[in-house]
């Protein structure tokens, strides 16, 4: 970092690490950080671009997009495996019964996350493609609405969403995404930034110091996350989800890599991205 400024950490809703992170007392002692909230991971690297913040979390599609647009993306940590973090979903009395009826169906999800990567490949297992089906972008409860309201055909969502939505009786799995997609978290800057490495590590340390500690403190970590929900049943999906959830943090590796790469292969194939991308050079 330049000067003594604060390392500035993106903070958006759908990086839960983050959010817990911002609310934690003490997650990153050796370091000043200051954290910047905005409210959708794919506004990240735009903010990246214009110095709003220096280093951020998101679906690993994200700096896919970014490196495809040109920005030099450098990847820095990431979560584990996440494989049953994801489901399409259908409505409990809809004709849909197999991802091959999704053909010519109106998909709600949220563009350029995650969720496209999960449909495609989900489209691609059953032959289909991207182009074979109409997308819709939407927020978790919005989409939920939708789909209740017949709006939607079909509803791409995630924990908490996906275990509230089967356990109201109106909506029933088509697809998980444990046999398709990875599905990891991404702690990722640009070359713009120019982080030191004392600083990067630091900001690994209190990432993974915070991984060990949620699950001593769920209740907390529940309160946090829950805080503008509600309903009692999507309270209870919160605590369900951050006890069944994996919160440890990796180091980039080849392994993540090749993930990341044939994920980029893959939105380039449904021609999601205009240019080919290459992570492993």
């Amino acid at each position: 970092m330049k000067g003594k400024r604060p390392l500035r950490i993106g903070v958006h809703p759908a990086n839960l690490h983050l959010v817990l992170a911002s609310c934690w007392e003490g997650t990153f002692p050796n370091i000043a950080v200051e954290f910047i909230r905005y409210a959708n991971g794919r506004d990240s690297a735009a903010l990246l671009a214009t110095g709003e913040i220096d280093i951020c979390g998101t679906s690993s599609t994200v700096p896919i997009f970014a490196a495809a647009n040109g920005q030099d993306v450098t990847f820095l940590a990431a979560s584990a495996q996440r494989r049953r973090d994801g489901a399409l979903v259908v409505s409990t009395d809809s004709d849909i019964m197999t991802v091959q009826d999704l053909a010519g169906k109106t998909i709600g999800l949220a563009e350029g996350s995650f969720q496209t990567y999960l449909l495609a490949k989900a489209l691609e297992k059953e032959g289909l493609n991207l182009n074979d089906v109409i997308t819709r972008d939407v927020l978790p409860a919005e989409g939920l609405a939708a789909l209740q309201q017949a709006r939607l055909d079909a509803l791409i969502t995630f924990a908490p969403y996906q275990d509230y939505a089967l356990t109201t009786g109106t909506m029933r799995l088509l697809q998980g995404s444990e046999a398709l997609i990875p599905n990891r978290s991404v702690f990722w800057t640009t070359q713009a930034q120019t982080i030191g490495a004392y600083t990067i590590a630091s900001f690994f340390d209190g990432l993974e110091r915070l991984g060990r500690d949620i699950p001593h403190n769920i209740d907390q970590a529940a309160y946090i996350l829950a805080t503008d929900d509600t309903s009692p049943g999507l309270r209870r999906a919160w605590h369900k989800a951050i006890v069944a959830r994996n919160w440890s943090i990796h180091h980039i590796n080849t392994t993540i890599l090749r993930e990341l790469q044939d994920e980029a292969d893959a939105l380039f194939r449904h021609h999601v991205l205009k240019h080919q991308v290459n992570l492993l050079a």
